[in-house]
């Protein structure tokens, strides 16, 4: 994997800091850095690729490459020179000015209460938080940039939605290896109330790859994910009244995760193992043609070992008899016999499958399959029904209404499918429910 060249330069030999922390009117100049407690991170200015721009970010301290940047302030507004300086001011906004004075960039955050000791201070966690300095509490912030992702995901950090505030937040591709602002890719967790949890790739407003949905240990969608007695770091997904939101945190002391959305629209994972201080590429999002979203469309189901790899669900057939594959983006697969609600309408199972996008699915977290199956059969509008959690003794209905997209064949740890079909179409050892 090709990393950007980053530059990162002191003007004056023995300017570097070494504490956390900015304090009110304690200027921070180009050249000048501060450096997490246990030296983890740090925070300064750079230089990204080839460009001669200056930006404020924060960047892993002893990793290989030497400058891996986690986060950018002004990544849309860059300096052009070597002029910037960070302020905190004394009602808690930390700005970035030029040689002129004018703000290049504002935390626009304030303070309430007196007798504070406000400080700027960059965690071993990556994320740069302004606090009162006498509060002990990490997680009681007046203001933190982990609430403003860039491209780059880091254990602890929140992607999702505040339903009160209406606030989102997600990943954002630099624009290329020499330029951070925001690019042309975006990821981001389906936060629509009562929509279940998957994860999107988009360019500008259109779908390019689904992961999901969520299976009670991460998210599906990727094909060859397996899931790890000892994972590095676990995730969790949050679900209230309130908000909606992914985070992972890691597992381990001696291991550390980080996810990046590369400018070309690719999900990357990327492991650490101390002591060694190079980054391993563990994992790519999208890998294949049926990574593509809804590539064999409505009903169609996408397979990489077979030839072409698109073909439709059993019970389901191309629309155009003279086609001869979904793949050219213009066929579409309809049902074999029409469902009429009767009596002998029943379920077709289909293993080892990426479920179906559930942007058109309820869920339920306490139905068992059996009564999954009933719920569907009993509502003629019910396409299909799974459970999506794969945890021991895990239970959770999905019914899916409408048209089943973006529907793959994995060659392992693949999940369940129950699709309706008219009783003339099913074969082996259908579902059947009376009504």
């Amino acid at each position: 994997m090709l990393l950007p060249h980053i530059t990162v330069f002191f003007l004056v030999v023995g300017t570097s800091r070494s504490s956390d922390t900015i304090a009110v009117h304690q200027n921070i100049s180009d050249g000048q850095t501060i450096v997490s407690a246990n030296a983890k991170f740090e925070l300064g200015f750079f230089s990204p690729g080839s460009s001669k721009n200056r930006y404020l970010g924060i960047w892993y301290k002893n990793t290989s490459p030497q400058t891996t940047i986690a986060w950018v302030a002004n990544r849309e507004t860059p300096l052009i020179d070597t002029s910037g300086v960070i302020k905190l001011d004394n009602q808690g906004n930390l700005t970035l000015v030029n040689g002129s004075g004018k703000v290049i960039w504002s935390s626009n955050s304030s303070a309430t209460g007196t007798n504070m000791n406000l400080v700027a201070q960059l965690l071993d966690t990556g994320n740069l938080v302004i606090k009162n300095g006498n509060e002990t509490n990490n997680e009681i912030v007046i203001w933190q940039s982990f609430d403003y992702p860039g491209d780059t995901c880091l254990p602890g950090m929140k992607l999702g939605k505040n339903f009160i505030t209406g606030r989102e937040t997600y990943q954002t591709s630099w624009r290329s290896t020499d330029d951070p602002s925001p690019g042309e890719y975006t990821l981001s967790i389906s936060a629509v109330k009562g929509e279940y949890q998957q994860v999107y790739i988009r360019r500008s407003s259109a779908i390019k790859t689904r992961i999901g949905p969520y299976n009670g240990v991460s998210f599906s969608g990727r094909a060859n994910y397996a899931p790890d007695a000892s994972p590095a770091s676990v995730s969790y997904v949050i679900v209230n009244e309130n908000e909606i939101y992914i985070t992972f945190i890691s597992n381990s002391n001696t291991t550390t995760l980080r996810t990046v959305l590369t400018p070309d629209g690719k999900l990357e994972i990327l492991q650490q193992k101390f002591p060694n201080t190079e980054w391993i590429l563990i994992s790519t999002l999208p890998v294949d043609y049926c990574d593509i979203y809804g590539v064999c469309g409505p009903y169609g189901s996408c397979n990489t070992a077979t030839s072409p790899n698109c073909g439709c669900l059993k019970g389901f057939e191309l629309k155009n008899s003279d086609d001869t594959s979904p793949d050219n983006g213009t066929s579409v697969c309809r049902r074999g016999t029409a469902l009429d609600c009767g009596p002998g309408e029943g379920f077709q199972k289909f293993s080892s499958m990426k479920l179906p996008d559930t942007k058109n699915a309820v869920y339920s977290s306490n139905m068992s399959l059996s009564d999954c199956a009933v719920a569907c059969k009993n509502n003629c509008a019910c396409t299909a029904y799974a459970n999506p959690n794969i945890t021991p003794g895990g239970v959770g209905c999905l019914l899916w209404f409408g048209d089943l997209i973006d529907v793959r064949v994995f060659p392992q740890n693949g999940q369940d499918l129950y699709v309706r079909l008219a009783a003339s179409e099913l074969s082996g050892k259908p579902i059947i429910l009376p009504i």
